[in-house]
């Protein structure tokens, strides 16, 4: 009966149909997002045993637990930050060979200091190459300074165009084992988040420049690692919690999706679905009425701490 009413009805028939699909749609992407948190970790030996990587920001927070986690595996980590100091001491924690490399990134409008990069870089044979290095300014636009402003655009974008740039032909002569580069992004370049408005401007950027350069070089892997909140200094070290976790988690959920775009640790992968799920309006509301104002005290607290200390 039902069946005969449809046919009837050649408008709803097709209205039938296309909600039919939407909801296959779906469910093949709730799969999706299924597979993504139970996958097997991905086999790092792909990438040549005894091989390079090299890590931008690798001085502390994200940059220095990827050290550590991938030194563990057997590779071999050039470490690349401002910090020759602090450099020093992530290489004594390291199981494996290291080489320091000093760049400030601030100084990223000298296009001197990628040459000198890849100087010392020199004939070693990276597998891996992760853009890690970041700056923020998280306030409303009008009173961020313009200093600020050039910093967060200066260290987020020109970094990860220009080492994509320098390490893409080196990557291409390794032929026996699979090359990759990971572009650390952030959520925020997924979503377009209020206070955070250059620091996610700049982050979309990489976003961007990471899909084009995967689709234009697919015999190399060329993904994003796209954190929600990290407890760094870049979030003054807030403690973490259901929605921030630690750098080592952090790095964890890199290793283990390896070759894939992913926001790493499941938790953000959680938070991830959800808030690109939300109405952009609702979570507009909710980072400027309730989450904002709370980190900006934190961070306004965890400045006058630091004054007073010294």
């Amino acid at each position: 009966m039902f069946s005969e009413y449809i046919k009837a009805y050649p408008k709803f028939q097709t209205l039938l149909y296309i909600l039919g699909i939407l909801g296959l749609l779906k469910c093949t992407k709730m799969l999706w997002f299924i597979w993504k948190l139970m996958r097997p970790s991905t086999n790092l030996k792909k990438y040549g045993n005894g091989s390079w990587v090299c890590i931008t920001g690798a001085s502390d927070g994200i940059g220095k637990q990827l050290a550590m986690k991938f030194s563990q595996k057997g590779f071999k980590i050039i470490l690349v930050a401002r910090t020759r100091s602090k450099l020093e001491a992530v290489a004594q924690q390291l199981q494996t060979e290291s080489h320091i490399i000093v760049a400030d990134f601030a100084q990223s409008m000298d296009i001197k200091l990628f040459d000198k990069i890849m100087d010392e870089v020199g004939e070693r044979d990276v597998s891996i190459v992760i853009n890690n290095v970041g700056a923020d300014a998280f306030n409303r636009f009008h009173l961020i300074s313009d200093e600020e402003i050039y910093k967060t655009i200066i260290v987020n974008c020109l970094p990860v165009t220009m080492l994509c740039k320098r390490f893409i032909p080196q990557l291409l002569r390794r032929r026996s084992h699979k090359s990759a580069i990971v572009n650390v992004t952030s959520l925020a370049g997924q979503i377009p988040t209020p206070y955070f408005n250059v620091y996610s401007a700049s982050k979309s950027y990489g976003e961007y420049l990471t899909s084009t350069l995967s689709a234009e070089y697919p015999e190399l892997e060329v993904f994003a690692l796209r954190p929600s909140e990290v407890s760094t200094n870049m979030t003054f070290n807030r403690k973490p919690d259901l929605m921030t976790i630690t750098p080592s988690d952090c790095a964890d959920g890199l290793l283990k999706r390896m070759g894939w775009n992913t926001n790493g640790h499941w938790n953000h992968e959680i938070q991830a679905e959800f808030y690109l799920f939300a109405p952009r309006w609702l979570f507009n509301w909710v980072m400027i009425k309730f989450i904002a104002p709370q980190w900006m005290k934190e961070r306004a607290s965890t400045t006058d701490t630091q004054k007073k200390n010294n």
